[in-house]
């Protein structure tokens, strides 16, 4: 009975609000966002978005290696953020003919509970 009620109070944040995909140069992205919730302290809220990205190599007989991320977060806000480093989460995937895909998640916070993320 609990989980039941549990799940009706929190439904929407288990649905998908979106799916994006992109191809380019044979290289497929697949972004998937998931709302998890806000925090206020002190009088300021703050929104936490969790999102998975799959990245597909559609020509695997010509191997890639992602080897740095490039992403601009706008905050409706009216926030814009940066974010660039080697690899991700760690790791500079090689898109090979053995392994086509590599997927990881990871979260970002926001001022607003709702913004855009592209790079």
């Amino acid at each position: 009975e609990y989980l039941k009620s549990w799940q009706e109070r929190h439904h929407h944040w288990l649905e998908l609000s979106d799916v994006a995909k992109d191809v380019t140069h044979q290289i497929r992205v697949t972004v998937i966002p998931f709302y998890m919730g806000s925090r206020s302290a002190q009088g300021v809220s703050v929104h936490w978005w969790r999102y998975s990205i799959r990245i597909e190599n559609l020509n695997p007989d010509e191997p890639v290696t992602l080897r740095e991320r490039h992403w601009r977060i706008f905050s409706l806000s009216g926030t814009l953020e940066t974010v660039r480093g080697k690899g991700v989460v760690g790791h500079e995937p090689r898109l090979s003919k053995e392994y086509p895909a590599f997927q990881y998640s990871s979260h970002i916070s926001l001022s607003a509970p709702s913004g855009h993320m592209w790079g």
